[in-house]
């Protein structure tokens, strides 16, 4: 692990530090122990999670895993401390889950650990880990592991995508294509994209009633930023890294056919949507949205050479245009 990594997580920790603080302190509910300790448990994550979007970092980092014997437990470790500390300065530390997160972080990582020298394709261990990870998320079962003040949704979407990122992309080489600087021809796929995704969700969404436009009558140009910067880190990102980068990319070479993965990642992007709304009709009109929406992230993922980002910013600008200008 040279210097390249660490240089970039301090800075990219220290950024988080200012953001992490600056929205947390904006929440009149805050106490100052509460901020400090969102702060301190979250911001070296995020450091680590933005610093493995260089690919050169990324690499150093990787070669580091795979080479240090110990890597597995000192990575597990950190994540672990991690947690812990929102409880122990907020005296409401909690022992079993604790043990519990800890449980889930070595296992995970160990058993893809174990798995690094094998060629990566989607195997049955990779979707009961990958299940394991994000389901339990999906569902806010982990929500309540962390104590009230703690902002318990960035954290662990934050979290799982550096397990994620760590076990998959570092351990077992699943060449996902995390490199989070877009090019030209990254921005291009994402306009085209969301020109796409938008010409087949906003007409259907539209008629059956299930979005209408809702023009707000004035813009705070810092929260809409903000608001953009919070979908990107823990909406966009998570949901890439797992649905295109790992289970997308890893059915890819189960199948010669390549609409097939395609299909199949998209509905269960699809499907994830299905408790975010009550009725029936609505479940069934969410699901079948974000399962096309989730086609045009696999095709801006596909088009720009498998890099994610092209399918992060598009995910970003969606859900961001979604909240300005609609509602369901």
């Amino acid at each position: 692990m040279k210097n390249r990594f660490v240089i970039l997580w301090i800075l990219w920790t220290l950024l988080g530090v200012g953001l992490i603080y600056g929205i947390a302190a904006s929440d009149t509910k805050s106490t100052m122990i509460s901020i400090i300790a969102n702060v301190l448990s979250l911001a070296p994550l995020m450091g680590v999670m933005l610093a493995l979007g260089s690919v050169q970092a990324s690499l150093r980092f990787n070669n580091w895993l795979r080479s240090d014997p110990n890597s597995h437990y000192y990575v597990a470790g950190g994540i672990s401390l991690l947690f812990m500390v929102p409880g122990i300065l907020l005296f409401k530390f909690d022992p079993y889950f604790a043990v519990i997160f800890a449980a889930i972080v070595f296992a995970v990582l160990g058993v893809l650990k174990q798995s690094k020298d094998e060629l990566f394709t989607l195997t049955w261990t990779d979707l009961l880990l990958w299940m394991v990870l994000w389901i339990p998320f999906d569902l806010r079962w982990y929500m309540g592991m962390l104590p009230a003040g703690s902002d318990s949704y960035a954290w662990f979407s934050v979290a799982l995508s550096v397990i994620a990122l760590i076990g998959w992309n570092g351990y077992r080489g699943a060449a996902i294509g995390y490199n989070l600087v877009p090019n030209l021809k990254d921005l291009r796929v994402v306009g085209l994209s969301m020109l796409i995704i938008m010409a087949f969700v906003l007409p259907p969404g539209l008629l059956t009633g299930f979005l209408t436009f809702s023009m707000p009558e004035s813009y705070n140009i810092p929260k809409l930023i903000f608001q953009f910067i919070g979908l990107f880190l823990t909406v966009a990102l998570p949901e890439e890294l797992f649905f295109r980068g790992i289970l997308l990319g890893g059915m890819e070479k189960m199948f010669s056919k390549k609409w097939i993965p395609l299909v199949i990642s998209s509905l269960a992007f699809g499907l994830m949507h299905w408790n975010n709304v009550n009725t029936l009709s609505t479940q069934i009109t969410y699901v079948s949205l974000a399962a096309i929406a989730g086609m045009g992230y696999g095709w801006a993922y596909r088009k720009s050479g498998n890099n994610i980002i092209a399918a992060i910013l598009v995910h970003t600008l969606v859900d961001w245009v979604w909240r300005i200008f609609l509602t369901t």
